[in-house]
């Protein structure tokens, strides 16, 4: 085979240990009613596009 394969097991090695921790700033995290908000935006989009497909459906019926 080429050598291509065996530079291949140098790429595997582990950046970080699982022991490793990161500190997070609660400044960057978004908030839960930014989560929420984001949420309930996601589901009636999902609700709207199922409701098109239905129509579309319901049309070529």
């Amino acid at each position: 085979m080429s050598d291509l394969f065996d530079e291949d097991d140098d790429l595997m090695e582990e950046v970080f240990s699982a022991d490793d921790t990161v500190p997070i700033d609660s400044e960057d995290m978004p908030s839960k009613n930014t989560v929420l908000d984001a949420r309930r935006r996601l589901e009636q989009v999902l609700e709207e596009k199922r409701l098109r497909d239905e129509l579309d459906d319901f049309v070529d019926y």
